[in-house]
This record gives structure tokens, C-alpha cells and sequence, in this order.
């Protein structure tokens, strides 16, 4: 195989699976490099969609439109002069190559350790079994896929972690040569009728283990279940990962904290302080901190018009028109800054909706998931959207589906109450009980929930339950007003809470 393809500014590298730009590593997803590596190999013909689908998704089943999508995602890395679409025909890389050099390429850059870095190692197959071994090393390509759409760090390429299969090394020498703060790393055995997969997620420097957890798959569904394995070993390291990250910037000295640094403090404070007043607060401060320090970080202005937005809805900030163009600006602002971010267009995409503007936000959202079909909270979006837009039944089951894929998720108490309000909105009463019971317990500073669970109670007649539930919210926000439950619940539901009020005086 051809050793690196030079062309401008960028080098590809097909044995390292790596594209550099001025010498730099891209973010550049696994199907993105498939498919330019794919295009530049053969860059003096066209290739026509058939035959770019089979060669980057062998034997799969594949819409044209993902194809765009990582065309377009390309584009946006090389200029649009890259990749010509040529009409009825199919695709041709453009770009000409530079001559070859009789210089070995230079090694990559290692990360810097200011930036957090991760890599997940060859897992240890305790078995002689060639298909256990298929599986782990297919398992490992789908985390570290998954892994790479985690916003806010750096994941080491699997071509790179893949020097160390059958040569283990010290934790010490790992972090050295990959340049890495945390490790991932594990076993496959079987176990009666079972596979068992055990990982764990150590600081590289100092080897201690931050997480731990075992997950089982049965032995004869074991090709079907990787992707169902992989996708329950994200929804439990991406909240341990953020949280060790959270923990190591507390560490150091604030006038010190970058741009990232600041996103991952209000992503932090999000998960230890909920969807409380103060909470909302300090994150949205973290956030335009973050883009004070770097005008271009497109998630920041996304997270941060999302949040602005929902603290308008629900009354914790007042929403005046002041309020509302800060946050169509950012929104904005982050959709022109980083269009091939699910993450971005998740965020902007929902604070569009929450703004009024379904169409753009539909829109953006639909772009979100097209990136990436595992985006929770685009999908919890999208079903919000389509709940507003009375398409109840439709928007309340792609909310459950966004839920369901997220299971360990930071906001699944502000998502669980906002289900359980349009189920509440449909007459599903027993169950918008179940969410609000549910949400206050994934999230018992929010308050909301607690009216929801008071709403519900009182339509099944439950009274002095309903003014328990009511006494719980009013003790979380001390501010509660009526007019905030008319707000957030609608107005029949405020006129049945105000009946209740005054017996349900928060506690002391």
C-alpha cells in the first residue's frame, strides 16, 4: 500500500489511517476516511455511487444520502474543489498530488497532554476461539467510532493503539508513546452460553482505575449483539470519561483553563448541580466564558443558546426580546461554524424549535441525525418538535427512542419530564406519573417533575399525594410562582395547581 498521498495542505497516510492537514491530525471519522482514501486511489476516474457504496460499505445496505453526507462532511475539510460531483455519473477526486519524497514521512505530533486524549487498547481474548477474536477486535473498531463522537476529546487513532496487540506494556510507556491521559482497556471470554466483556477506564500517568464494568452477550448472537454491546459500553464511559475529565481541570488553576476547559466545567456543573436555577446559571456563565476564549467554538454557542432558551421556557431567566435574538444569534453562529458537528446541530437545531422556528429546527436536526443516527438528544429533540406541533403519538415515541439509547444520559431528568408533560397533554396520565417518578428521581434538585407528578396525581384524584408532590417542588424552587406552572404546564393544569397551592407549603 501506497505509504502517504500528498496533495495542498494535507497528507493521507492509508497504514496509519490518518489525514494530516499542516501536519495535524483531522478529526476525520473511519467511513469519511474509507471514502476519501477510496476516491484519491483511484483519482484518475469517476466513480460512479454504486460502486463508492460497495467499495467503503461492502455488503451493506446504504442510502445515497449518507454517502452525501460524508461527501459533504470531506468537502468541508479539503474545499469544496476537492471532490467533484460529476452529473449522472458519480464522484472524482480533483486535487493533484505532489510529488513523492524521498523522505520517510515524519512521524505524527504527539497530543499535547493539556488536551484530554484517549485511547482503547486491543481487548485480551481469554479464548482460542477465532470468532471471539473477530468480535473483540470488531468491538473495539465500534467504541472507538462511537468514542470519536464525543465532543471535547481527542481520540488516538485504532491503527495506533493496534502496536500494542500481543505486546503489552506498561500504562507509563502506553501514555508515552501514544500521548494519552486515559486508557481503555479489557478482556473477552466466554462464560457458559455467554460472552463477558470486562473493561476498564484508567488515568494512563498514574494507573488508577476510574471505572469498571462487565457487560454479557450470549454466545450464539455474538456478531448480531456487537453494536448493542458497544452502544451500552458508551452510554456507560462517556459519563465517566467527562466526569474524570471535570475532575482533572478542577485541578488546575482557573486563569488557566481553556476554551474546552470551560465547556467541560459547564457540562460538569449540568451533572452535579441538575436543572436547578443555580445550576443553569453557572453553566451558561462556563459557556459564553468559552466562547469569549475561542469566538470560533461552535458546541459552546450551540450548548449555550440551548440552555439560554430553556431557562427562558421553564422561567428561571425572563425572556425578553433581547433574550431571544442572543440566542438566535448564537444558534446561528453555530450552525455557520461547525456544520458537520451532530453534537452542534443537535444543540442550535433544538433551541431553534424552542424558539419558535420549527421549520429551521426541524431542518437542522434532521442534518444532526443524519451525521449521527445515535444522537440522544436530537432525537429527544425531534420528538419534542414533533409533540409541539401536535403529532403527539409520533413525537412521544421518537422521545422514548432518544431515552432508550442514552440510558446513563446527564439530562434524562429534564427529558423525562418533558415526555411525561406531552404524555400528560395526551391523557396518558398513569403514564406521565411514571416518567415524573422516574425524572425526580434522575434528578431530584429539578423541580419540574415535581409539578408534573403533582399534576398527574391530582387528575387521578390522588389529592394529598398531588399536594406532597406540589410541597416537594415549591421546597427545590423556593420562587415557584403560579404563573411559572402556567408557563411550563399550560394553563388548565395551572388553574388545578393554583386549587392546591396554599395547602402545599414547602417545608420550614
Amino acid at each position: 500500500m501506497t505509504e502517504s498521498y500528498r496533495f495542498d495542505r494535507f497528507e493521507l497516510r492509508p497504514s496509519e489511517r490518518v489525514l494530516l492537514v499542516d501536519g495535524a491530525p483531522a478529526a476525520l471519522g473511519s467511513r469519511a476516511f474509507d471514502l476519501l482514501l477510496c476516491l484519491v486511489a483511484q483519482r484518475d476516474r469517476v466513480l460512479s455511487k454504486g460502486e463508492v457504496l460497495e467499495q467503503v460499505w461492502p455488503g451493506q445496505v446504504v442510502e445515497e444520502n449518507n454517502l452525501s453526507v460524508h461527501v459533504s462532511a470531506l468537502r468541508k475539510i479539503l474545499g469544496t474543489g476537492a471532490i467533484t460531483t460529476v452529473s449522472g455519473r458519480g464522484y472524482r477526486f480533483t486535487l493533484d498530488l505532489l510529488p513523492e519524497s524521498a523522505v520517510e514521512p515524519a512521524p505524527l505530533p504527539t497530543p499535547s497532554l493539556d488536551r484530554p486524549t484517549i485511547a482503547v487498547m486491543p481487548l485480551s481474548v481469554l479464548s482460542d476461539d477465532p470468532r471471539i477474536g473477530f468480535f473483540a477486535q470488531g468491538l473495539v473498531e465500534d467504541v472507538t467510532a462511537l468514542l470519536a463522537r464525543v465532543p471535547g476529546f481527542i481520540l488516538i487513532a485504532h491503527a495506533s493503539s493496534l502496536a500494542f496487540r500481543g505486546h503489552p506494556a506498561p500504562l507509563q510507556e502506553v501514555a508515552r508513546q501514544l500521548g494519552v491521559r486515559f486508557v481503555v482497556q479489557g478482556s473477552v471470554r466466554p462464560k457458559a452460553d455467554a460472552l463477558r466483556v470486562s473493561l476498564q477506564l484508567i488515568e494512563a500517568a498514574s494507573g488508577r482505575i476510574l471505572w469498571s464494568a462487565q457487560f454479557d452477550s450470549l454466545a450464539s448472537e455474538t456478531m448480531d449483539a456487537q453494536e448493542t454491546i458497544a452502544r451500552g459500553i458508551i452510554s456507560e464511559l462517556e459519563p465517566e470519561l467527562t466526569r474524570a475529565e471535570i475532575a482533572h481541570i478542577r485541578r488546575q488553576r482557573p486563569e488557566n483553563l481553556d476554551a474546552w476547559a470551560h465547556y467541560h466545567e459547564a457540562v460538569g456543573t449540568m451533572a452535579a448541580q441538575g436543572w436547578s436555577a443555580d445550576g443553569m446559571a453557572t453553566a451558561r456563565a462556563e459557556l459564553r466564558r468559552s466562547t469569549l476564549l475561542d469566538p470560533g467554538f461552535g458546541l459552546s454557542h450551540g450548548h449555550y443558546a440551548l440552555l439560554t432558551i430553556v431557562a427562558a421556557n421553564i422561567g428561571m431567566v425572563p425572556d425578553t426580546p433581547e433574550l431571544r435574538a442572543d440566542v438566535l444569534a448564537s444558534a446561528i453562529e453555530a450552525i455557520t461554524l461547525d456544520d458537520g458537528s451532530s453534537e452542534v446541530l443537535g444543540y442550535a437545531g433544538c433551541a431553534l424549535c424552542d424558539l419558535g422556528h420549527y421549520r429551521h429546527g426541524i431542518d437542522t436536526l434532521q442534518r444532526a441525525l443524519e451525521l449521527n443516527p445515535s444522537n440522544a438528544q436530537a432525537h429527544v429533540a425531534m420528538g419534542a418538535a414533533l409533540a409541539m406541533n401536535r403529532k403527539l403519538d409520533a413525537g412521544i415515541e421518537r422521545m422514548r427512542y432518544g431515552m432508550q439509547i442514552s440510558p446513563r444520559d446527564r439530562r434524562l431528568g429534564f427529558w423525562g419530564w418533558l415526555l411525561g408533560r406531552f404524555l400528560l397533554r395526551a391523557d396518558r396520565v398513569d403514564e406521565a406519573l411514571v416518567e415524573a417518578r422516574q425524572s425526580c428521581r434522575a434528578d431530584p434538585r429539578f423541580h419540574l417533575p415535581h409539578v408534573l407528578q403533582a399534576a398527574s396525581l391530582d387528575r387521578l384524584g390522588a389529592g394529598t399525594e398531588a399536594v406532597a408532590a406540589l410541597s416537594a417542588a415549591r421546597q427545590r424552587r423556593s420562587q415557584l410562582t403560579l404563573d411559572e406552572v402556567t408557563l411550563t404546564h399550560g394553563r388548565r393544569i395551572g388553574e388545578r395547581i393554583a386549587l392546591l397551592w396554599e395547602r402545599a407549603q414547602p417545608p420550614g
